[in-house]
């Protein structure tokens, strides 16, 4: 008798458990409440799907799944996806899209896969409740209930819950007595004051920006910084936005716009604009450099104004410093994190505590984890994506293999696994 999964939620990691499940004889019932499978999927890399990394550096991931490096490195994405039919470019960041440019493309491979394995989509069917009995597992939905022999649970985290992940199974899986790790909004915009950013609000600068907590620097990151009406975004701040969760307003964003310069040489270029535009407005003295309201703003933050002229405002070398100071540690406090709706991934969820090397519950035999809700998340660059497939086909493999307890066992399932070293 073929052996019952079900996976609970029809995202990324559900639909490659489900997938990999069926693959390896398992009859699959994937639970979506959302009225069909995939949504956030198609919502990546704004449409385009940026569907993995071409590395799988650790310092890129951050949570407490510790095997999560081998679960990574074992799935080779791209030839995974190519033997769904399913091709990829990678750029020159490493950054893998589908060679069709778009999410829908990704997620038409999945399900045409998912669907000649014979694995049954139940969307609009929320999950209520969950209740193990020997050897089987009973899952109750709002209109239904089901039986299975194992459970995958890919419900996701607490970010987009537009997407219909809100993290409601948390506090259920908490109450078995699995420890959760506090959930947190992670590659998202980090607030600050209103005061420092509006005026720059839809402007964008390339910059250095370094995460302090007073004079200790957490994490530098370099990349396009986007100026909202009360936020820093871009995806350099993205990366740092998990550190804003945790440390809130003890922290501090500085931010060096001109990063590939020495200090000598923002002190030579600053002369030189001084006498290039001796009579021109003090305004328009950083024209040169950046968006003239950025410059302004660059100004006021130095000297508390932007008027006058350029020589009478510059004329001494304390002046051309304090300039050259801000350009380069241009500090924006924190001032709250963002909500999840503004949030792509979760920091948190599931403690590697209470997860066996195959993603299996310590509490409960026969459940199995995958995908955000566990406590793992990634930069931004494809690294969200990699562990949702990888994640997705290493707890698959394993529920359908109920039977094999080998503590960090490699899942033979193919060429798309990559062979050990």
């Amino acid at each position: 008798m073929r052996k019952r999964v079900i996976v609970i939620g029809g995202g990324a990691s559900g639909l490659a458990a489900a997938v990999t499940a069926a693959e390896h004889g398992a009859a699959v019932t994937i639970l979506e409440r959302l009225p069909r499978v995939g949504k956030k999927i198609l919502l990546t890399g704004n449409g385009r799907c940026n569907l993995g990394h071409s590395g799988y550096e650790v310092q890129h991931y951050h949570g407490s799944i510790a095997n999560a490096e081998t679960i990574l490195r074992r799935l080779d994405t791209e030839l995974w996806f190519r033997l769904m039919g399913l091709y990829c470019r990678t750029d020159a960041e490493g950054r893998r899209y589908p060679m069709s440019g778009t999410a829908a493309s990704v997620l038409d491979a999945l399900r045409m896969r998912a669907a000649a394995l014979g694995v049954e989509e139940c969307c609009d069917c929320k999950v209520t409740g969950l209740a193990a009995y020997p050897g089987l597992w009973q899952v109750q939905c709002e209109q239904a209930q089901f039986t299975a022999d194992a459970v995958i649970l890919a419900a996701g985290g607490s970010a987009a819950p537009h997407c219909g992940t809100d993290g409601n199974f948390l506090p259920m899986l908490q109450a078995l007595g699995h420890r959760i790790v506090k959930p947190q909004p992670s590659l998202c915009p980090i607030l600050t004051d209103p005061i420092r950013v509006r005026a720059m609000k839809g402007l964008r600068v390339h910059a250095a920006a370094s995460a302090y907590v007073g004079s200790r620097i957490l994490k530098t990151e370099r990349g396009e910084v986007q100026f909202t009406d009360t936020a820093l975004s871009g995806i350099c701040i993205f990366n740092l936005s998990r550190l804003a969760a945790e440390h809130g307003k003890a922290m501090t964003i500085s931010l060096n716009l001109l990063p590939d310069w020495t200090p000598e040489q923002v002190l030579a270029v600053l002369r030189e604009l001084r006498d290039v535009r001796a009579d021109a407005p003090l305004a328009d003295l950083l024209t040169g450099l950046f968006p003239k309201r950025i410059g302004e703003c660059v100004l006021k933050a130095a000297f508390g104004t932007a008027q006058g002229k350029s020589s009478e405002c510059l004329h001494t070398d304390t002046a051309l410093q304090a300039l050259a100071q801000t350009l380069t540690d241009w500090q924006f406090p924190v001032q709250g994190r963002a909500i999840f709706a503004q949030a792509q991934v979760t920091a948190g969820g599931i403690s590697g505590e209470s997860v066996t090397p195959l993603l299996e519950s310590k509490v409960c035999p026969r459940l199995y984890f995958c995908g955000e809700l566990l406590d793992l998340d990634g930069d931004c660059g494809g690294y969200n994506l990699d562990w949702a497939w990888s994640s997705g086909v290493w707890a698959g493999f394993h529920a359908a293999q109920d039977g094999i307890r080998r503590s960090g066992y490699v899942p033979n399932t193919g060429k798309a696994y990559k062979k050990q070293r």
